[in-house]
């Protein structure tokens, strides 16, 4: 067990410390949630940079990454539609995208280990999704249309990055 895996199992530990924290934590510690936000995205760069750099780069960490960044971005998305109608539809546009790329990595690539690594785009709307979650973590009394208007950004970037892993999942499958 290398240190980016440890980082990458740390992460998937916050999931449920984020949900304790927005759910259950008094008003005057509203920063909570955010803070664990913030140390599960530290921990996701982390992981990445000192695996590159030190080439400890293993399957399953292949495996691991990406299924905390989806259970973290699901988990989150979920709290906050639970208490912001205005980002449910964000909900919906990320199930959608997860479970269709899900489908089709399965059925058209066969296995996890084929499926393509994070791209610009991927890593862009990341990091407006968690601009997001923290805007609305932070101020939770956030006008609801601004919210929404402010969702439509990063939901941009979900389709787009869609699109653009439909195109990688299908030069894969070429290759295969």
């Amino acid at each position: 067990m290398n240190v980016p895996n440890l980082l990458t199992i740390l992460r998937l530990f916050l999931i449920p410390v984020f949900g304790v924290c927005y759910f259950l934590v008094s008003d005057e510690y509203f920063y909570l949630p955010a803070a664990v936000l913030l140390l599960s995205g530290l921990t996701d760069v982390l992981d990445g940079a000192i695996a590159r750099k030190y080439h400890l780069i293993t399957q399953l960490g292949q495996f691991l990454d990406p299924l905390a960044d989806k259970l973290t971005m699901a988990t989150v998305v979920v709290c906050l539609a639970l208490t912001h109608a205005s980002l449910r539809l964000l909900l919906l546009v990320l199930f959608v995208k997860e479970l269709l790329l899900a489908f089709i990595g399965l059925f058209l690539l066969r296995s996890w280990r084929k499926s393509p690594p994070a791209k610009w785009y991927g890593k862009v709307t990341t990091m407006l999704l968690y601009a997001l979650f923290l805007l609305a973590i932070l101020f939770r009394d956030f006008p609801e249309p601004i919210l929404f208007l402010l969702s439509l950004l990063p939901m941009f970037f979900m389709i787009l990055s869609f699109i653009f892993y439909l195109k990688e999942i299908n030069t894969i499958k070429k290759e295969l």
